[in-house]
């Protein structure tokens, strides 16, 4: 039986946080896998093949371009009478689709939701499912205004039941959509989101410095103001500790600083930008606690990594990830400033061990999809060119 052609298609560049660290260890953990027979080619957007071949220069890269043009060609294809309009015209794939079969590529996974997997006409796909965030909380503008609730709902009710499999997070998303959009169970891969711990120079320091970090973009649902809140009821009993705000500016940063110079803590409060990932790590090691409001879940990396490299960590309770289950991961019960004060406040008054850090145990999850790769290659291997073909029932 000859190889099985993948292609891993990304989306995200090194500034998207998680979503390209997820994107990059997933390839990884695929390319390193003893005994898969598998033939891999990545697919990125052309502003972000240079990057994309700096990172795996022993695989092969091909370009796809996601603009407003393919958007509409999308959109025309998922009409039954445009697509058979573009049929006659000769146009039955889209770009895409056309260098997936000039690649002879059989099996097309997705590693982040991307709106591509709607142009795929027959080439089978793997489709990554992070959250369900436009319907868990539609009232912040950037998940669900500008008529993402709309695009969102469109693009899961089209690929979800589509796909061979699709990866989640856990087992709540899961569950999720398989009462929301019919997903079958044994179409669905829990996979978690592949923790690897970072790397740090033996140099730093980790008995922890009297500072809080949260690496976050500004982004509302993230909750910088509600930790602003708590920060200030800390200052007040506690004069020399700092907040750390990493991240790109969403369009809020200039709100945060404004609320952060209103409740008298400007001062106090350190904002470094978007820092590299191993600035990243240095950052996690040297703090006294990493802490985590953010509204979107039920899973993130930057908790599982802090944990990771021995920091102890704070999260909000909409968190419902297994892999959180850790000794130095403590839920915040409620969305409530006083009570998230109390707990830094806690954190603080708490020596940070200098010991070696436990590990964050990721549940071998990863073998299923290999186990999935596996039976589509026997699958495959009973059928030779029938793209154009269609089924009768006889």
């Amino acid at each position: 039986m000859s190889a099985l052609k993948l292609a891993l298609v990304v989306l995200n560049d090194v500034r998207a946080g998680g979503a390209h660290g997820y994107e990059a260890t997933e390839i990884r953990k695929l390319f390193e896998h003893a005994g898969l027979k598998l033939d891999f080619v990545i697919y990125s957007p052309k502003a972000l093949k240079a990057s994309t071949k700096s990172q795996f220069p022993e695989m092969k890269v091909k370009t796809y371009r996601n603009g407003l043009l393919t958007m509409f060609m999308i959109n025309l294809r998922h009409s039954l009478a445009g697509y058979k309009l573009l049929k006659m015209a000769g146009l039955r794939h889209g770009r895409f689709e056309r260098s997936l079969i000039k690649e002879s590529v059989s099996l097309v996974y997705f590693l982040s939701p991307n709106p591509l997997a709607l142009d795929l006409v027959d080439t089978p796909m793997i489709t990554t499912v992070w959250d369900l965030g436009h319907r868990d909380i539609p009232e912040f503008v950037e998940i669900s205004g500008n008529r993402h609730y709309e695009e969102r709902e469109f693009f899961f009710r089209q690929t979800i039941p589509k796909s061979f499999r699709v990866i989640v997070d856990t087992g709540r998303t899961a569950e999720r959509i398989q009462a929301i959009y019919g997903a079958l169970e044994n179409r669905i891969i829990v996979q978690g989101l592949g923790v690897v711990q970072p790397a740090v120079s033996e140099r730093i320091n980790n008995a922890g410095s009297k500072f809080f970090l949260y690496p976050a973009q500004f982004w509302p649902h993230k909750r910088h103001v509600l930790l602003l809140k708590a920060f200030q009821i800390v200052c007040q009993q506690d004069k020399n500790c700092r907040l750390v705000l990493t991240g790109s500016d969403k369009g809020n940063l200039g709100y945060v600083r404004k609320v952060a110079n209103a409740l008298g803590i400007l001062e106090r409060i350190e904002f470094p930008g978007f820092v590299s990932s191993p600035r990243l790590a240095e950052l996690m090691v040297e703090a006294h606690c990493l802490v985590f409001p953010s509204q979107l879940g039920p899973s993130n990396m930057p908790p599982l990594e802090a944990a990771s490299l021995g920091t102890p960590v704070l999260i909000s309770n909409i968190h419902f990830d297994p892999l959180l289950k850790h000794p130095l991961i403590h839920t915040v019960s409620s969305q409530d400033p006083n009570d998230w004060a109390k707990e830094m406040l806690r954190q603080l008054s708490l020596p940070k061990s200098a010991s070696a850090p436990l590990a964050v145990m990721n549940k071998e999850s990863h073998t299923t999809l290999v186990d999935a790769l596996t039976e589509f290659a026997s699958l495959r291997a009973e059928w030779s060119s029938l793209r154009t073909a269609r089924y009768k029932r006889k």
